[in-house]
């Protein structure tokens, strides 16, 4: 008897396999084969040949002026029109500056270092002002995480800030250096 069970077993899943395989492909009709189009992506550029032996042109050098500091003279509407031309240069020699001029009339600062750590920029011009000395952070609105500039200046007068520096050295133990004080980019 066993073997009639195991030939009708057998029989059995013959004939369910065959239905898992052959049916899906006969009951789904006409199949339309989707074959994606792609190129191929090629190893080397196909380039016009005429363009790479055209020779690079060399750069135009432009001379670019920085603009004259220097004060000059400004028209005035009121001034007569009967000036002889020695007035004109007398007035225009008066209105001009010359650069070393405008130099001595800068103000200095002495830059005595760069902290990361605010109290000990803070305490630094703490000591400084109570010395007598004119200290400041810079820049005013620090935040956290921000370097603060300790400055002593500024001055208009450079001789009187490199007198300090040697003092300075010896109070704090900082070689500061002597820089133009330019309050626009303070």
């Amino acid at each position: 008897m066993a073997s009639k069970l195991q030939k009708r077993v057998v029989g059995t899943l013959v004939l369910v396999s065959i239905g898992v395989i052959v049916l899906p492909d006969v009951l789904d009709g006409k199949k339309e084969h989707y074959q994606e189009s792609y190129e191929s992506i090629p190893l080397r550029d196909d380039f016009d040949s005429e363009a790479s032996q055209v020779p690079i042109e060399e750069p135009q050098v432009v001379d670019i002026s920085v603009p004259d500091t220097r004060v000059k003279e400004e028209t005035q509407p009121n001034t007569p029109t009967g000036t002889s031309a020695a007035e004109k240069s007398d007035s225009t020699q008066s209105a001009s500056v010359s650069p070393s001029m405008s130099e001595d009339k800068s103000a200095w600062m002495i830059r005595l270092g760069t902290f990361r750590n605010q109290d000990n920029a803070r305490r630094l011009v703490k000591q400084l002002r109570e010395k007598g000395y004119q200290a400041h952070i810079l820049p005013k609105d620090i935040k956290a995480g921000d370097l603060a500039k300790v400055i002593v200046g500024p001055n208009v007068s450079r001789t009187t800030l490199e007198s300090q520096l040697t003092d300075l050295q010896s109070l704090t133990g900082l070689k500061g250096q002597l820089r133009k004080f330019d309050p626009l980019t303070q």
